[in-house]
């Protein structure tokens, strides 16, 4: 959506709205959220010490929930794509003008919000634990700096994605828009 920072046009013609490519994204989130589904149910809970990912149980649980919240915001999102879709047809200006609309209302963009906040935490934990996997930042303080610089990667995506939304409720975005 990252076009929509140039307005309506620029986000109509970087636009893939097509039902093939509607089609096509439906079946990619739907394996991907099966591969999470049997990737957690099939996840070690074993809580002895050695190549474990996660520095504590907690934190193991804070990183599923967060894969379930930033899940549900993924597939809430392309329902909304399907509705938008089904309601005006594959047609970028009219998907921009919805969205506006529908990003307006504050329950909606809480949700967002939300839901952007939760793949903020999903992806800054899971780069922090993928590292930790591999090997690397076996010490407690090297662990620190390591999750510090993936949510600190992380937040700025998501502080992105916030600058996008801000352009579609406000008509402005706070950088890098016209």
């Amino acid at each position: 959506m990252w076009p929509a920072l140039g307005g309506a046009s620029s986000f109509a013609a970087a636009s893939p709205v097509t039902w093939l490519s509607l089609v096509a994204h439906t079946v990619v989130v739907v394996v991907f959220v099966g591969a999470y589904a049997r990737g957690w149910s099939g996840f070690s809970r074993d809580t002895s010490e050695g190549a474990r990912p996660y520095r504590s149980m907690g934190c193991q649980r804070l990183q599923q929930l967060a894969g379930w919240f930033a899940w549900a915001f993924i597939v809430a999102h392309l329902v909304l794509q399907w509705v938008m879709t089904v309601r005006v047809g594959p047609v970028a200006l009219s998907h921009y003008e919805l969205l506006r609309g529908f990003l307006s209302r504050p329950v909606v963009l809480g949700f967002y919000l939300f839901g952007l906040a939760a793949l903020g935490l999903f992806l800054a934990q899971g780069a922090a634990a993928s590292f930790r996997a591999w090997g690397f930042a076996r010490r407690p303080e090297s662990s620190r700096w390591l999750e510090v610089g993936c949510t600190l990667a992380s937040a700025v995506m998501v502080l992105m994605a916030i600058n996008v939304l801000s352009h579609f409720v406000t008509g402005r975005a706070y950088w890098m828009g016209p």
